[in-house]
Formats: structure tokens, C-alpha cells, sequence
């Protein structure tokens, strides 16, 4: 008995299917590479393994090869950056803390720091 998951895939398979190919008939564009989504499932899942090819390199090479992170192991930040996937855990948190940083920046206590009404300028 196949998934309800499946199902409601090919269902929104073949009703993307069917908008794209009426955006065609109204535009009369070619197609184009993309516009499969075969070719799309194929470019999402060479990106996956371009990743996990990144992460083994770096877990073979932060457990195989001193990084020279530190020239002294005596603070324990330094000790921190020979672990694996260091600098990329660390890259996504700091954006992650950057996105949140900015929506607070945006309205702080209910007051409007960073945005603007859109008739801000008409004003």
C-alpha cells in the first residue's frame, strides 16, 4: 500500500505539472533545463552529496592533520577549533544570530527601528 506522503507528492507533481504547462501556453517559451522537475530533483541531490563529500574531508583531515588552529593547546577555545565541522557549525550560528539580530533591529519593543511604513517617504 503505497504512503499518503507519495500520494500527495505525485499529486503536487503533476499539479505543478499542470500550471507550468499553462504558464507555457501563455507564454510560448522553450523549455528549459530547470523547468523538469527531474533535473531539479538531480541538482538538489548533487548538492547533498557535494556536502556529505565536504564534511568527510574535513572529519578526515581535523582527525588525520593538525590544523594549526593554535600554536598552544592551554585555552580551551582553541582546543575547540580542531573539532570536526568546526568552522561550519560555527558559520551557520553566526548566521543564524545575524538574522535574528536584524528582526530585532527591525522592531524592538513595539517601536519601529529599522523599517519604515511604506508611504514614509509620501509623508
Amino acid at each position: 500500500m503505497p504512503s499518503l506522503s507519495c500520494n500527495l507528492l505525485d499529486y503536487l507533481n503533476d499539479h505543478k505539472r499542470f500550471i507550468m504547462s499553462k504558464q507555457k501556453e501563455k507564454n510560448n517559451e522553450p523549455d528549459r533545463w530547470l523547468d523538469d522537475p527531474l533535473n531539479v530533483r538531480k541538482l538538489i541531490r548533487g548538492f547533498y552529496w557535494l556536502c556529505a563529500i565536504v564534511i568527510l574531508i574535513d572529519v578526515i583531515f581535523s582527525l588525520g592533520w593538525h590544523r594549526h588552529a593554535a600554536f598552544t593547546e592551554d585555552i580551551s577555545v582553541h582546543s575547540l577549533e580542531t573539532l570536526p565541522a568546526f568552522y561550519g557549525v560555527y558559520g551557520f550560528l553566526a548566521c543564524v544570530g545575524l538574522v535574528y539580530v536584524s528582526k530585532l533591529m527591525r522592531e524592538f519593543a513595539g517601536k519601529k527601528i529599522l523599517m519604515r511604513d511604506e508611504d514614509y517617504w509620501d509623508k
